[in-house]
Formats: structure tokens, sequence, C-alpha cells
């Protein structure tokens, strides 16, 4: 039997809750993996956005992903064509090229995959081979999608990890994290930005982030930090810029920002993995990180919190993530007692651009009075909309 308490409340937030922040859109990062400025790749293997400092044999990397990116981008806008509000963006191309790399490299059958590839071969077969004059890489089709994905993952975390402009509008999170009327508090992103991690700390906001107390000026990821102060908890469904792990396995934040030297529990020097932080890109593909590793963890408790929660708050989120959207169907009609609210400023077009398991159910939601919209931007939204709507007169 699920245990009831009707202060308990679940929020779900997007990138659009970052916006405001002054965090680059899906557009513009879009836009930047594609064009490829100011793009280029370090010694190290990791791809950096600014000042282009990498070395002679570095100098083809770039170009040989973005003549790739573009093909495929090609067939999917093709297959896009007759779909008016969508457009094809890095999450996408990560997602194609994932698959041609696990098909290639034996990782997942896909048989599916193979008509695209011989069709795209023959094109694409002058990369592969290289350019000796250039000092280009000769590839295998396998590498060439590995090294397209990992440029794109290296763009999308340059492009969100900046210090954002602006966190006041956010002050309805932080009135909800502190509202007493309430027993907790579970904020559930699918950000990798920390817009919101430094909205709590300035405004002096204590929660639990999933990782524990500094050691040697990194904190590790430790799971069991949730129920020691279960007031307000954060949960990052799709990792976060902050977070690497590093060659024993364990999942750190290094305080210093430097991730090349720090120190394990024990006093000895240690490096990260790749380089590159625990965050998740593309769309279908998230759904087989889900039960692995950190993720493992996250869904679990992003499953067992919504078991015990009656309110869910969505803002920010366009319902595109098909795994996020099943979780969200199922806890609707587990009960008929669970209300959800979505804060949206233009909540037809929200509606028009998700997934099909949310918008053939939208009207049902509304006419049983499962769901409620807020139709405002997120800065123009209060506690006070968002309150009402979950509580009415009850609160």
């Amino acid at each position: 039997m699920q245990s009831y308490d009707s202060t308990r409340v679940a929020f779900l937030l997007g990138s659009g809750v970052s916006l405001p922040a002054g965090m680059s859109s899906t557009a513009e990062i879009t836009e930047r993996v594609l064009s490829g400025e100011g793009v280029w790749q370090h010694t190290n293997s990791i791809y950096y956005v600014g000042e282009d400092r990498s070395l002679p044999n570095r100098a083809a990397y770039v170009p040989a992903v973005l003549k790739f990116l573009r093909r495929l981008k090609a067939e999917i806008d093709q297959y896009y064509r007759f779909h008016p509000v969508r457009r094809t963006n890095y999450e996408d191309l990560y997602y194609v090229a994932s698959q041609i790399e696990d098909s290639e490299s034996g990782e997942y059958d896909n048989p599916a995959v193979q008509p695209l590839i011989d069709k795209i071969l023959p094109e694409i077969q002058p990369v592969l081979v290289g350019n000796e004059d250039e000092g280009g890489p000769e590839w295998e089709l396998h590498k060439l999608a590995g090294e397209s994905t990992n440029y794109i993952q290296d763009v999308v975390w340059h492009s969100v990890d900046e210090e954002p402009t602006r966190s006041d509008h956010l002050d309805w999170m932080k009135a909800a994290c502190t509202d007493h009327r309430l027993s907790s508090v579970d904020v559930f992103t699918l950000n990798h930005d920390t817009v919101l991690e430094q909205c709590l700390s300035k405004n002096s906001v204590p929660f639990a982030d999933g990782f524990g107390e500094p050691v040697n000026r990194v904190r590790y990821w430790n799971p069991d930090s949730f129920d020691e102060l279960p007031r307000a908890r954060l949960f990052k469904l799709h990792g976060s810029v902050k977070w690497f792990q590093f060659r024993n396995g364990s999942v750190g934040i290094p305080l210093d920002g430097d991730i090349w030297h720090t120190k394990d529990p024990a006093g000895n020097m240690q490096l990260p993995l790749e380089g590159r932080p625990v965050i998740l890109a593309g769309t279908f593909n998230k759904m087989l990180k889900y039960t692995s590793g950190i993720y493992s963890d996250l869904h679990c408790e992003f499953h067992r919190s919504l078991r015990h929660t009656w309110r869910l708050v969505i803002c920010g989120y366009g319902f595109g993530d098909k795994g996020i959207n099943t979780r969200i169907v199922e806890w609707v009609y587990s009960s008929p007692d669970r209300r959800l609210t979505i804060v949206h400023p233009e909540p037809e077009d929200l509606r028009r651009a998700a997934r099909g398991a949310i918008s053939m159910n939208w009207d049902r939601w509304e006419t049983e009075h499962r769901m409620t919209i807020i139709p405002k931007a997120i800065e123009q939204a209060s506690w006070q909309d968002i309150w009402d709507s979950l509580f009415g007169s009850e609160g």
C-alpha cells in the first residue's frame, strides 16, 4: 500500500528554466555543433570552444567530424520534412551517430541502420581515407561516428558550463524549498548546467544532491546522502557538467575545477576516466543508460519518489524524452488523486511539440482535472501561482 502525503511535491525541470539565465538554447548549441566555429581538439582528445590551440596533427579532426555530421543532418532533415514544428538538433545527430557507432562496433545489433550506412558511405569515403597532405587521420566508420559523438558532447558541455546571468527567475523554486507547509520537495532536472544549484546555494537553501562531504577537495557520489537531508533534494537525471568519473570507478565533483590534478581519499593522484563530464546526450539512446552506473541510482530515486508523490510540477520541459514521458503517464494513471501542473507560456505549442504519449492524453487530463496549466513564462510565474494550482482551497 502506497503511503499518502498530500504535502509532498515534486518538480520536473527542463532546459527552458535555464534560458532566462543566459544558457545556450538547443538551437544555438546545434548551430555551434554544425558550424564548428571556434571548436578545436586538444592533445587530450577533448574538444574545446575558444581560441584554436590545436596542434597540426589534430587540426583535421573537426573538419572530418563536420562533414560526417552534416551528411547525417541531410538524412534527418529528410525524415522530418513533413513535421512543421520539428527541426533537426544536436540530440538527433548524436542519436543517429551513436546508432552507427554501436552497429558498426557490434555493441548493439541494428539491421535497420545498415541501409543508411550503405547510402552515405560513398559520400563519406574520402573522409575515412583522410588527406595525407592535410594531415588528416584515417578512420574506420565506427571510429568516426564515435568521434562525432565525443565532439557533440564536448560542444554541449562547454556551451552550458557558463555562469548564469541571473537567478531571480527561480525565486519560486527557492520559495517552494523553504515553504514549511510542504513536508518535502524533490526536484528532478534534465539540465546539465548548474543554474538551479547556484540559485539555491546563493539563497542559503540547504539541499541534498547525492554527493557527500568533500574529501581532498572532491565530493564523491553517495546516494545514501539523499536520506540524510530529506527536506529538499535535487536529482540531475541526465548528469552534470561538474560530474566526472575517475579511473577507479568513482564519480566526483572536483571543487577546484581542475579535473586533472585531484587526489583520491587516500591522498593519491587520480585521473578522470575520459576527461569528459558525466552527461547524457541524444534522444532514444539515453534510455539505454538509465539502468547503468550513476543513472540507475538517479532513476531509481525518481521512480521511488513519484510512488509517494501526489503532486508534480513540470516546467521548461518539452516532453521530448520518451523514457521520462512514460514515467509521467504511468504516474498520472496510477491513482485518480494524482495532480499535474504545467508551467508554460504557450501551452498549445507545447502540446503540438510533445511526443504522442503526452499529446494524446492532454485533453483527457484537463477534462478529468488531473492537469492544470499555468500559461506563464518561467520568470513570470510565482510560487503562489503554483501553490494555488496544486492545492487550491486546501492551502
